[in-house]
């Protein structure tokens, strides 16, 4: 009887470790897809805002006397850079969590989604404040280059 109970113990423990590494393996799995989505978003920032620095200085140099209005018109596209990025960060966000939701039921220890979770916080606070920076910068450079 005490064999049987020790088998028993012994399938249920490797059960139990089968269940933590799939759920290991799912997690790192949307980890990875919500960081993927926030770094590509950030590209793409960076590329729209390089683009948009070059096209403000081919506009002023073409039309010097619109450089008010150039300026202007550029620093509410960097805005919208910026929303629209923030905007696919939180759909990374949310996207996360609803995979982590629906992979819930199935996991034993949350304390690993709490703390990936939290860097994952950290990242997405990270990015949003180095893409604040670039665009304060990039607009502090417009008016620095092109002011009167």
């Amino acid at each position: 009887m005490k064999k049987k109970a020790n088998a028993k113990i012994k399938f249920e423990e490797k059960v139990l470790e089968n269940k933590k590494a799939r759920n290991q393996k799912k997690l790192e799995s949307h980890l990875a897809l919500a960081d993927a989505r926030i770094e590509d978003a950030l590209d793409d920032a960076d590329l729209a805002v390089a683009v948009l620095s070059n096209e403000v200085e081919l506009a002023i140099e073409n039309n010097g006397e619109d450089a008010d209005f150039i300026l202007f018109k550029a620093e509410n596209i960097l805005e919208e850079i910026l929303l629209r990025t923030q905007l696919r960060i939180q759909v990374a966000k949310n996207e996360l969590i609803a995979n982590l939701q629906e992979d819930l039921d199935d996991t034993i220890e949350t304390i690993n989604y709490e703390e990936s979770i939290a860097e994952f916080k950290d990242k997405t606070a990270t990015v949003v404040t180095t893409l604040e920076g670039k665009i304060a910068t990039e607009k502090e450079e417009f008016e620095q280059k092109y002011a009167k």
